[in-house]
């Protein structure tokens, strides 16, 4: 309905005639066609930073503790007048922190050698402490330094507001252990636990019943991914559901013994919305409304022994930093990013920039503004089709900053890809919408 409408428009539309060879393919999906990815947890640096803190309209905020002080911290991230972020916002999170420290290590060796250069008696640039020798070659060269400094400081100020940043998701990734969660969910969507339901529902059930591990949106977003990604029967999504809440109630109890903190009011609402959201999900799942993913699910496996390599040459040397970033979950870390997999909505568009045969290419709906009515798929087929220079890709619902970014594992020199959805969603904030349909 959507599509034929906005076909009709554009059709309608002055500009219409006025259409170039090289046209973009929009490219419209529903929501559930992939119920994971925006409930999943992420990798990448700016996925992690809308996930694991508060983030909304580009700007983070996150508390800091020094000195038994409390600190509110807000910064305004954006792409276009922050180098750093625009180069590792898609970054895998360690390859983030690893490029932050080389460059604020480059900078600040840059900033000492300027200051350092005190070979004779005068000030130049008005920097105090930079002092030149009579000598003009050495004063010019010196004085084109002092010039680039204030240029140098910026660079600085800007890489140190990242590193508080990437302390401060560090901070919820380990005290969360957010890896463990990210390798399940990770395992469960690509379809590894296909031929052994019972191994996933007791490595689900294992991880959502130890109490520290995670907080209870962490563990309500695992049960959902296990109801959305395996074949796992109703009564084992019931089953592990109860056994979490039930395990989440007895934090903090005298007889626990196991140094957790009790749930606050928030947690208890928090739990319950999410029991309504499985219970509304695995509904969904039994009206076959929504795809089975393991069964479509096709893996892109992005690790190799040179990407374990790397992994484990940074994370050595990570342990070994003076500020200690990763100091609390440097095992867990380093493994947390050794593989990558194409989500759903990734792939269908792949497949129809390519026009793969036996693929989404043959199954979705073409229209054409050009073309009244629907457009003649065996027709299309024994067509050269032009190459898809520029993809659209439109979700209709929450869309997410992982969604966003996987879809740019397709786009290439000769490819755009562009991604909008109706609104964006923190996971945490989809969880809600889902515990309110039920």
């Amino acid at each position: 309905m959507v599509a034929r409408k906005l076909n009709r428009l554009i059709a309608e539309h002055p500009s219409s005639s006025k259409m170039q060879h090289y046209r973009p393919l929009l490219v419209i999906l529903d929501r559930n066609m992939d119920l994971i990815t925006p409930i999943a947890h992420s990798s990448t640096y700016q996925a992690l930073i809308d996930d694991l803190l508060t983030h909304s309209a580009n700007r983070v905020e996150f508390k800091v503790e020094s000195a038994n002080k409390v600190q509110e911290k807000k910064y305004d991230l954006d792409a276009d007048t922050d180098p750093f972020y625009s180069r590792h916002k898609f970054a895998p999170f360690p390859e983030a922190i690893e490029s932050n420290g080389a460059e604020l290590q480059s900078v600040t060796t840059r900033e000492n050698a300027i200051r350092s250069k005190t070979v004779g008696g005068h000030t130049v640039g008005g920097i105090d402490g930079v002092v030149v020798h009579e000598d003009n070659n050495a004063a010019s060269e010196l004085a084109s330094a002092v010039d680039s400094l204030p240029k140098l400081l910026e660079q600085k100020k800007q890489l140190e507001i990242h590193t508080s940043i990437l302390q401060a998701v560090m901070n919820e990734v380990a005290s969360r252990d957010v890896p463990t969660f990210f390798e399940l969910e990770s395992a469960l969507a690509t379809g590894q636990y296909k031929s052994d339901s019972s191994k996933a529902k007791n490595e689900v059930l294992e991880l959502v019943i130890d109490p520290l591990k995670g907080n209870v949106e962490d563990k309500i977003r695992l049960v959902i991914v296990f109801c959305l990604a395996t074949t796992a029967p109703g009564s084992d999504v019931t089953e592990v559901a109860s056994k979490m809440a039930e395990a989440l109630g007895r934090m903090g109890s005298p007889d626990a013994g196991d140094g957790s903190k009790p749930m606050t009011k928030e947690d208890h609402e928090k739990l319950e919305k999410g029991l309504k959201a499985i219970e509304y999900l695995k509904n969904l799942r039994s009206l076959q409304m929504i795809p089975n993913i393991s069964e479509a699910e096709k893996v892109y496996s992005g690790s190799s022994n040179a990407n374990t390599d790397m992994l484990t040459s940074f994370m050595t040397r990570a342990s070994n930093q003076a500020t200690g970033l990763l100091a609390k979950a440097t095992e867990r870390v380093s493994t947390m990013f050794s593989k990558m997999h194409k989500h759903r909505a990734t792939r269908i568009v792949e497949n129809l920039c390519e026009m793969k045969p036996n693929s989404e290419d043959d199954e979705y709906l073409y229209l054409d503004p050009k073309v009244k009515g629907d457009v003649d798929m065996k027709a299309l087929r024994n067509m050269t089709r032009a190459p898809v220079r520029e993809a659209i890709t439109f979700v209709i619902g929450g869309g997410c900053y992982a969604e966003y970014q996987n879809l740019q594992m397709i786009a290439n020199e000769r490819r755009d890809v562009t991604y909008g959805s109706t609104e964006l969603l923190r996971p945490c904030e989809f969880l809600q919408q889902l515990g309110k349909l039920s």
